[in-house]
């Protein structure tokens, strides 16, 4: 009973002990610096699909906002854990010590979609009967953790997120838009990026 009473005491120190540990993002995190890669393209994807081999694909509003859109999100998280940030074109970074870790966020297409990487405005509607989807827009990503130092990358495999867009159906060419959609399709999509980022990355321990 003895031996008992000083296990349960032990167990209780060791307790109190890590309670009072510092934070790892109050303490850890202040120091590292934490490098953005985004390989996304600048403009999103324009997709309507109609039929089995028809697929009308082109570019939607000719701006950077929307990768731009992706690497602040991902800077917003990063701060909020206690990083330091910076945007990177390469791996170098490790090397130079300009960064402790770099995050790689790589274009991925939809599942069994080719034509769609990255992100973008989709709508399908095949036959009607088969498949009926709401005009959405989506973005699809594969994030990478390169640590400076470790042989090992850590990899979020195809992350995908779809957002319901106010307008019914997509028109057959973006030009066809009018202002007040095009602002409607803009705020979807960049509200689908923040959250998208804010829920993948900590799949990379961040």
């Amino acid at each position: 009973m003895k031996q008992f009473f000083c296990i349960m005491l032990l167990g209780i120190l060791m307790l109190s002990v890590f309670a009072c540990a510092p934070s790892p993002t109050m303490t850890e995190t202040s120091d590292m610096i934490v490098g953005i890669q985004n390989q996304f393209p600048d403009i999103p994807k324009y997709i309507k699909s109609r039929t089995f081999v028809f697929r009308h694909q082109v570019s939607n509003i000719d701006t950077k906002k929307f990768k731009d859109a992706i690497t602040q999100s991902a800077r917003d998280y990063l701060v909020s854990k206690g990083y330091k940030v910076i945007e990177v074109e390469d791996k170098t970074a490790l090397e130079d010590g300009r960064a402790d870790m770099i995050v790689k966020i790589v274009p991925m297409d939809i599942f069994k979609q080719d034509g769609t990487l990255g992100y973008g405005f989709y709508d399908r509607k095949i036959l009607e009967v088969l498949i009926k989807q709401p005009a959405r827009s989506y973005i699809c990503l594969d994030m990478n953790l390169y640590r400076k130092g470790h042989r090992t990358i850590t990899r979020t495999g195809r992350q995908e997120n779809f957002s319901k867009l106010d307008i019914k159906e997509l028109p057959d060419s973006p030009e066809q838009l009018t202002e007040n959609e095009k602002k409607e399709m803009a705020l979807n999509l960049e509200k689908n990026i923040s959250e998208t980022v804010f829920r993948v990355l900590p799949m990379l321990g961040l």
